[in-house]
């Protein structure tokens, strides 16, 4: 049999011919490619855009509600944020809830922006332009308790009658106990050590104040379905053992650490805290030992406010809320013998904070605000 030889001349024209073949595909298909980069190139910045959108909505709730109850101010702070983050007021809706001022009932802003977003390679199709939008909500309400609450407690009393910013005494000395009690509440557990480590990093359980959903002692942990807001071995509900005892020693060991360790930037009050024209102070972003990446900032701390310090360790403390402080810890060379007072800087405020959500109480002097979807 013969065998079919092909010729150079024949393997080049049909090489020519395949050639021509992939041009013509190539030439049909570029449409739809361009199209499908240009597709992509649209989407991306269109979800670009979005995010964006998202998050300067979620700055503008957050910045309003910190002035609710009063509707008036939260509006115009989040058109001063809407400029502030390249929005135009006029694209964004803002509405409130629960701002009539009365207890229980928790003041909440929706913030949502809707504005045109161009295309660019889209238009070859007809497509202009689509709409963008994002959605935010925040809340505001008294501040329920939680863990890394430091073990000094405050007399209700006493946060009653101070004003914003004053110095307070949060643990006393052996010239002002009050019957036997320093000012020190028993909280993860008894034992000189423990109560050091909760000054340094704050309690490992949770506390919770007299008014928050399910903190009552009657109804722990039966009464609700996910137990007990408390989970602190020395308390039942808002009932905490006092801790007696000067405990000089662990309180500066304590003290120290968090003295030591705030960054500088944040170690004096005035870098911590700012006032605003209305008296209020408020606390630098930066200087929030609750957001992630200022673990450095170990002034800045919360205490319970109490009923009453009792008689030695037979009485509990009933925990009635909670104070945030500014440590500005002991007098140089006056935590040793019997001597070891130590002082912070009430401040009410409204913070972005972890922890357990109370009744809204317009009088609690601390405040919680968060993002609520």
């Amino acid at each position: 049999m013969g065998r079919n030889h092909q010729t150079p001349t024949s393997i080049q024209a049909r090489a020519r011919h395949e050639s021509g073949q992939v041009l013509v595909m190539f030439v049909l298909l570029l449409p739809v490619l361009l199209g499908m980069v240009a597709m992509a190139v649209d989407i991306g910045n269109y979800a670009s855009d979005r995010r964006t959108l998202q998050n300067a909505a979620d700055a503008i709730a957050m910045a309003a509600v910190q002035e609710l109850p009063d509707t008036g101010e939260a509006l115009a702070v989040a058109d001063a944020w809407a400029l502030k983050n390249g929005i135009d007021p006029d694209h964004m809706k803002v509405s409130f809830s629960g701002t009539g001022g009365s207890g229980g009932s928790v003041p909440k802003v929706v913030v949502e922006i809707t504005r045109p977003h161009e295309f660019a390679f889209a238009r070859i199709v007809g497509v202009d332009s689509a709409d963008v939008s994002a959605r935010a909500a925040a809340t505001r309400s008294s501040y329920g308790g939680g863990g890394q609450i430091v073990p000094w407690a405050v007399l209700d009393s006493i946060v009653e009658a101070a004003n914003n910013g004053e110095l307070i005494t949060m643990k006393y000395d052996a010239n002002n106990a009050n019957n036997g009690n320093f000012g020190a509440i028993r909280i993860d557990g008894d034992g000189s050590k423990v109560y050091e480590e909760e000054i340094k990093y704050g309690s490992d359980s949770s506390l919770c104040a007299i008014s928050t959903p399910g903190c009552d002692p009657a109804g722990c942990p039966g009464q609700y379905p996910d137990g007990c807001a408390e989970t602190a071995p020395e308390c039942d509900g808002p009932n905490c053992k006092p801790k007696t005892g000067n405990m000089v020693g662990p309180t500066a060991d304590g003290v120290d650490y968090r003295m030591n360790n705030t960054t500088t930037a944040c170690d004096t009050f005035e870098e911590a805290f700012s006032k605003d024209a209305s008296g209020n102070y408020r606390m630098s972003t930066e200087c929030n030992p609750w957001l992630e990446g200022n673990e450095d900032s170990l002034r800045i701390i919360i205490i319970p406010i109490v009923d009453s310090f009792g008689n030695g360790s037979s009485d509990d403390m009933e925990v009635q809320g909670f104070a945030l402080m500014y440590l500005e810890g002991y007098e140089k060379n006056k935590c040793k013998g019997n001597q070891c007072e130590v002082k912070g800087r009430f401040i009410k405020n409204a913070v972005t904070v972890p922890g357990l959500t109370g009744v809204y109480d317009p009088s609690a002097p601390l405040q919680v605000s968060r993002l609520a979807e």
